[in-house]
Parts: structure tokens; sequence; C-alpha cells
């Protein structure tokens, strides 16, 4: 009687670790091939801007919070400073509003910070959150020009979980910086 209690608890905790295993497997499947692209979180431009600020911007190191709320398996893979830094960098030169974009020297310095970045899901459907403050001051410091960018972007597309939170992330990333360059357009202090 004892063996046969023996094996059945042998046999339950081996089928339970068979499930954390084929469970840890399904949470971070193409956790390896799952990479950020900064260029895909660089938003489309229709045309070039009507008016320019003739200005050149030195893009500062990207600071803040980029480190989701959640640990690692609920939220997927998170890009790096740098890796929005050069989604920013490639943002001001596709928009075409300043005369050069560099990291070494400009007429203002724009100062990014990532104030916070979530993912949540709900039902299959994944959602990211982020929001940045932009911020440019000219070369004694004094502001220029101050936002914060609140953005979202869902999906439900199919893939591996890991794949899919790099996709919601850059396209809310992409989401944040295409309202970072509209609110330029729309609010820059003209001269």
């Amino acid at each position: 009687m004892t063996n046969t209690l023996q094996a059945k608890i042998s046999f339950v905790e081996s089928g339970m670790l068979s499930f954390s295993i084929v469970f840890l497997i399904l949470i971070c499947g193409g956790c390896a091939s799952a990479t950020f692209e900064p260029e895909r979180m660089v938003p489309t431009f229709q045309s070039q801007p009507q008016w320019t600020t003739g200005r050149s911007v030195k893009v500062m190191a990207v600071t803040g919070d980029l480190k989701s709320r959640r640990p690692f398996p609920f939220t997927g893979p998170e890009f790096s400073n740098d890796q929005f830094r050069r989604a920013v960098i490639s943002t001001l030169l596709s928009s075409g509003l300043f005369s050069e974009v560099r990291t070494d020297r400009g007429d203002l310095e724009l100062y990014v910070s990532v104030v916070s970045q979530d993912v949540k899901v709900i039902l299959g459907q994944e959602t990211a959150t982020m929001v940045v403050g932009y911020k440019f001051t000219d070369k004694f410091g004094n502001v220029v020009w101050f936002e914060t960018y609140e953005s979202e972007f869902s999906s439900v597309t199919p893939g591996a979980p890991s794949t899919r939170m790099v996709k919601i992330r850059e396209g809310c990333a992409k989401e944040n910086l295409s309202a970072f360059i509209q609110g330029i357009m729309e609010r820059w202090p003209k001269e």
C-alpha cells in the first residue's frame, strides 16, 4: 500500500514539474529571439514640416524608469535607455524640424526622462503604456520647451509572448514619439 501511495505522489510531483516546465516555456517562449530595434519605434511622417526651428539639438542620455512595475515574466523584455535614445535621435532626424541632431553639441539640449512604463494583460489583450517627459534647454540652461506625453498601444497578435511584448512596447514608444513631434509642431515657441 505504501509503495502504491509513493508511486502516486511521485507521479503527481513529476506531473507538476512537467506542468511548471511547460508553463515557463510558454511564458518565456521566444525570449532569446525577441529583440528591440530602435528603428521600429520611429514614427513615419507624411511630408516634411512647413517650418523648422532652424536650430541644432544635442540629445542627452535618456533617464528615468525603463523598468516595469511587475517582474519580467509578466511584462516581457524591456528596451534600454540607449535604445530609446537612438529612437529619439532617428525620430528627430526624420522629422526635419531641426537643422542638426547630434549627441556631442547643439544650440539646444534635449533631456528625455521616462516617467513610467508598464504592460497589462487582460483577457488576452496586451497593452503597453508609457509616460515620457521631453525638455529642451538653451545654452544657458533656460527651458525653451517642455511637455510630457502618455501613450498606449494594444495588441492581440499571435506569436511567442516575448515577441508580442516587444511589438507592443515598440508600438507604445512609437506612439509617444509621434505625440512628441506633433507637440513640437503645434506648441514650439515661434520667434
